[in-house]
């Protein structure tokens, strides 16, 4: 009973994070997609800026935004068109937010062309016509329309959130409580533990009220700003031990329960010898030990999951430091630590060239190659020798470092789901949580980069982490 109430728990949690996980990404998504169709209208406006100081004074150098918002809103249009459609904004709305754009454009070309041509009064009365105003006019409220379906398209997201989450805890508590019981019957039949058990469950209540509202005050903080996702994460994360750890306590007082059974029965074994005698002998010395190892080994892979969604949560948080770092010199410090299993599996590795300098968070990077490092020595392809490529480059305001290996490769369709939380490729037969590419991928993106891969299955993978050279500059970014 115990390992089924246990697994359930397993089951139910991953299953629920898994969708708490999906439409915390679904409702970012669905902010980013509101605030590129704002940009839309910000480009429209722009180019109508361009548009009039152009007109009112003919210095060219107004035509630069209107030229930049003219080109760019077409193709936006384009780009935009299959996430909205997706999000459920009619095919009719689109088509008239294309028309409108074309004529205001079209309209402000006019202009532009008329003034380019010695011919301002000319220009001017198009403008004094009001039908430029009357296009920009429409043109708002077409967008206003279609921010409306994403604001709704969030809302649902959020409200999907908030019930996985109410969910997961309704599930760890009422799992919780059932195991509870389970203990507290067990040890009854050996000795009064009253006082004990109604102090336990004085405490897993205490927690699991605590559980819920703070999942209730996170599931708001969401609705507020998207940055705060990653600070619910960690307080979701951190308070699921509480139950885990009085789940693992009353199995310690099942345990010793089962050793006071059993040696009651060692003491009283020759009276015992019929068919419930030895089913409650076999009992103790058999299925209970099982039951209780599969309740422990369950629980390790839990406080793993939360250890690794910790850790996550702790390295979008952490502030960033600017460090003046040789990346060759970081790249040999983790090959040093890394030594005994490279000399143990035969790999040989080369570091080609000099890697660049860069003025960076020295944490984030060693966590990024220690990763990518530690996986290409663990995918490995044992029917060859073993061997890793590091490579670097600057390119203007980024650098770069490549990280190849002749390992086992990864399939075409898997080659971004690795990328997703607690997702891995290939044969699972190397421990793993499919946490660590994601974490790579989290920390070059608050480097200011990203990581990507490409791979041939049964050949080798390359993996290539682009980061700002200087974490400067993208501090400076994210303050505009």
């Amino acid at each position: 009973m115990g390992a089924v109430i246990l697994l359930v728990v397993v089951l139910g949690a991953l299953y629920f994070s898994g969708r708490a996980s999906e439409e915390a990404d679904l409702a970012v998504d669905a902010s980013r997609l509101n605030s590129r169709v704002l940009r839309l209208l910000s480009s429209a406006q722009d180019a109508e800026t361009g548009q009039r100081g152009y007109l009112l004074t003919g210095d060219d150098r107004y035509l630069a935004p209107f030229s930049a918002s003219a080109k760019a809103i077409p193709s936006e249009i384009a780009a935009l068109t299959p996430h909205l459609l997706a999000i459920g904004v009619p095919q009719a709305s689109l088509d008239h937010l294309k028309r409108l754009t074309e004529q205001k454009l079209s309209e402000m070309q006019r202009t532009v062309d008329l003034r380019a041509a010695g011919d301002p009064s000319g220009a001017i009365a198009i403008v004094r016509s009001n039908v430029g105003i009357s296009l920009m006019d429409e043109l708002r409220d077409q967008i206003d329309k279609i921010q409306d379906r994403g604001s709704e398209n969030s809302s649902e997201h959020i409200a999907a959130l908030k019930t996985s989450t109410t969910s997961l805890s309704a599930i760890i508590a009422v799992s919780a409580a059932l195991l509870v019981a389970l203990a507290a019957g067990a040890m009854k039949l050996i000795y009064d533990n009253h006082r004990q058990v109604e102090a336990a469950r004085q405490q897993l209540a205490d927690a699991n009220e605590s559980l819920e509202e703070t999942v209730t005050s996170r599931t708001q903080g969401l609705q507020r700003a998207n940055d705060e996702l990653q600070a619910y994460a960690y307080i979701v994360s951190h308070d699921l031990r509480a139950p885990l750890v009085n789940i693992m306590g009353f199995t310690e007082e099942l345990d010793r329960a089962s050793q006071v059974f059993k040696d009651y029965l060692a003491k009283h074994g020759d009276g015992l010898a019929t068919l419930e005698g030895s089913a409650a002998r076999e009992a103790v010395e058999t299925d209970i030990p099982e039951a209780l190892g599969f309740i422990r080994s369950s629980m390790r892979r839990m406080d793993n999951l939360i250890t690794q969604i910790l850790v996550l949560a702790r390295a979008g948080n952490r502030e960033l430091h600017r460090d003046p770092i040789k990346l060759t010199e970081l790249v040999d410090d983790t090959l040093a630590t890394l030594r005994h299993r490279l000399d143990e599996a035969g790999i040989e590795v080369a570091v080609e060239g000099i890697l660049p300098e860069v003025y960076s968070d020295r944490l984030a990077l060693q966590q990024i190659m220690g990763n990518l490092l530690d996986n290409a020595i663990k995918y490995m392809d044992a029917s060859r020798r073993g061997t890793i490529a590091i490579e670097g480059r600057r390119h203007g305001m980024f650098a770069s470092v490549e990280i190849s290996d002749n390992g086992r490769g990864i399939a075409k369709g898997d080659r971004e789901r690795i990328f997703e939380l607690f997702r891995r490729s290939g044969r699972q037969d190397m421990p793993g949580d499919g946490v660590g590419l994601a974490h790579v991928r989290a920390l070059a993106r608050r480097l200011g980069g990203d990581v990507t891969v490409r791979s041939e299955l049964g050949q080798g993978t390359t993996f290539e982490v682009k980061i700002a050279a200087d974490l400067a500059r993208l501090k400076r970014e994210d303050l505009k």
